[in-house]
């Protein structure tokens, strides 16, 4: 009930806050109009207790490090990065495109289960998104459903925008443009959704494999309607991710046919063992193009991009007019250990 002090407010002389769009564990995001451009931007602002120097000194330093790589990303499934920065008050914020369209949440929420094809076009290009992330050393570690946005822009096909990539998240790889740092993850925080993660992040290890386990678990959910593990408690869902199989696609929905080809994907992105999943997001498309191949539909991934794929209907639900900024939902933020 107390009124935002950020509303109305201009972000060093260069970002109007108009509104809220959405609120979660990490900050909140605004539309906000960007100056002298007169341009729409959906600014995150990120939660005070992230930035405050008793409580993480090394914030700083690992916001505008992963914030400068994460604006570097120019993949079209990736949203845009414009501008970040920190006001002489301490206000943390990152300003990315303004997107109208729903989340993949909503959108699951709005039309069910969609049809394996329609799947396969709407995960392979997440997967492009993350693959160009990879490279570069940024491993996502937050993939699920409310951080991918489905664009309202096309009628006949889904278009796809990857969403919260690497913010206040450590870098790993080779790729890393810096060195493992034992200070970028607090002891005790758990980063990511446990309904998406996967079982090695449970002690904060992760590298791409993980963002593979993650696509995984999507794309079950895209497929089945329902994660593949579910439970009253996190850390139940969790011991889950580490010791439980995922139920085969027969025992939760008999009647949805999805081809053998494109359950035995899940599966092996789901796999427990990193070692066990595909290696890299290269390996994971190849493995989406055997799949559709082999279930009879040809050309699925054929453009360079990936925003023309063949299967994906129009979108039945009224999707026009409806301003979802990114980070609508803005996830569930660090998961206390």
């Amino acid at each position: 009930d107390v009124p935002d002090p950020l509303l109305g407010r201009i972000l060093n002389e260069r970002f109007r806050i108009l509104e809220t769009l959405g609120a979660g564990g990490m900050g909140r995001v605004y539309k906000a109009m960007q100056a002298p451009l007169d341009r729409l931007v959906a600014l995150k602002v990120l939660n005070p207790q992230y930035s405050g120097e008793g409580k993480d000194p090394g914030f700083q330093k690992r916001f505008f490090l992963e914030a400068s790589v994460t604006a570097k990303l120019r993949h079209p499934n990736t949203v845009t990065v414009i501008d970040y920065g920190k006001t002489e008050d301490g206000i943390y914020y990152i300003a990315m495109e303004y997107l109208e369209g729903l989340t993949l949440s909503q959108l699951l929420t709005q039309e069910g289960p969609l049809p394996w094809p329609r799947a396969l076009n709407i995960t392979q290009q997440i997967a492009r998104s993350l693959r160009e992330a990879h490279k570069v050393g940024l491993i996502h570690r937050d993939l699920k459903p409310a951080n991918v946005m489905i664009l309202n822009q096309e009628a006949d096909h889904d278009v796809v925008k990857v969403l919260d990539f690497g913010l206040v998240k450590s870098f790993i790889g080779d790729a890393a443009p810096v060195s493992q740092d034992t200070s970028i993850t607090q002891a005790g925080i758990i980063l990511g959704s446990p309904q998406y993660m996967a079982p090695e992040q449970a002690r904060n290890i992760a590298d791409p494999r993980s963002d593979v386990y993650s696509l995984g678990v999507v794309l079950y959910q895209v497929l089945m309607g329902r994660a593949p593990f579910q439970a009253a408690q996190s850390i139940d869902v969790i011991v889950k991710h580490i010791n439980d199989p995922p139920p085969p696609f027969h025992t939760v929905w008999p009647e949805h046919n999805v081809p053998a080809e494109v359950e035995a994907l899940v599966m092996k992105c789901l796999a427990k063992r990193p070692v066990d999943r595909y290696a890299s997001m290269d390996a994971v498309l190849q493995g989406m193009r055997t799949a559709a191949s082999a279930s009879g539909v040809s050309g699925v991934f054929t453009t360079r991009t990936g925003l023309n794929a063949v299967g994906s209907g129009p979108h039945s639900g009224p999707h026009s007019g409806i301003h979802t900024g990114p980070h609508q939902a803005l996830g569930s933020g660090p998961t206390p250990a």
